[in-house]
């Protein structure tokens, strides 16, 4: 018996371009079907995780997210019905710390910003810099804004839930290395695309929004099925009671599992998705 169905997005169940796989898509509205709650768990922006449903509605209203590689949690439905299930920031010390270290080395800060107004959720991925030579950020929400390091240093932005600075791949273990250095155990340092590392509260990672995501289903984790193809959904995978990792995965992450118990599953390109949730969901399931 499967209680949830919970995912990464890029590269998981969108190609290069941002859009939905077909068969992703399939097999998404059969397991609503089959009456098994499904969950995107993703370091994308609430708004940027509902972008490509929108051409599928349904899907979109049964969905549950978890964004900012947990950092929040929303529940199914649409726009303000949504309930907010879970939030966390980063404190306020850590966030000065890793925009002074940014602005020090040059390096192109994104700020996720994320507010709950009368109207509803209001969303930005603020950059410094231009990000469109930059892997799978595109889509609603982007602002360029030149004067980002002044105002997150004048407090004009608060603390968001989620940083990110744009980074040469060859030196990123060394800026992961100095931001621990500055931080320490205060922040949860991830990477997803080999050149951005991103930031959030300790505490913060996908596996504890798996957890938060079964309790809040009233399912049990044993029986949760959670598929990614990155470094940070290493979490979610090993907290799941059946984690699998696409077969597109990079090298360094498909070493990084194992002998951990996490599987590797086929890739991207040849529907890795909608294979590992046939055979490990939805064949012997019975339909509600």
């Amino acid at each position: 018996m499967t209680d949830l169905v919970a995912f990464d997005i890029d590269g998981t169940i969108l190609d290069a371009e941002g859009r939905l796989a077909a068969s992703a898509a399939a097999t998404l509205e059969e397991l609503i079907v089959r009456g098994i709650p499904i969950a995107s768990v993703t370091g994308r922006s609430i708004l940027r995780i509902q972008h490509p449903f929108e051409p599928h509605p349904t899907l979109a209203r049964a969905l549950y997210m978890a964004g900012y590689n947990g950092s929040v949690i929303l529940g199914p439905g649409e726009g303000a019905e949504r309930e907010v299930l879970h939030e966390e920031r980063l404190d306020e010390e850590s966030f000065a710390q890793i925009v002074e270290y940014g602005r020090a080395e040059g390096l192109n800060l994104m700020y996720c910003l994320f507010e709950r107004t009368d109207a509803g959720i209001a969303e930005e991925y603020r950059h410094v810099r231009p990000i469109d030579h930059l892997e799978a950020l595109r889509g609603p929400g982007m602002v360029l804004d030149g004067d980002l390091y002044a105002r997150c240093q004048s407090g004009e932005l608060g603390v968001p839930p989620k940083l990110m600075l744009e980074v040469d791949p060859a030196r990123r273990e060394q800026h992961i290395a100095d931001i621990k250095a500055l931080c320490g155990d205060r922040v949860y340092i991830a990477w997803a695309i080999p050149d951005r590392v991103e930031f959030m509260r300790r505490g913060v990672d996908k596996g504890v929004a798996l957890r938060t995501l079964a309790e809040r289903i009233g399912g049990r984790v044993e029986r949760v099925l959670a598929v990614g193809d990155a470094d940070n959904d290493l979490p979610m995978l090993r907290a799941a009671g059946t984690g699998v990792l696409l077969g597109n995965a990079k090298d360094e992450v498909k070493a990084a599992v194992a002998g951990d118990g996490v599987r590797i599953g086929p890739s991207f390109a040849d529907d890795g998705f909608a294979k590992v949730v046939r055979e490990y969901a939805l064949d012997g399931q019975e339909q509600k």
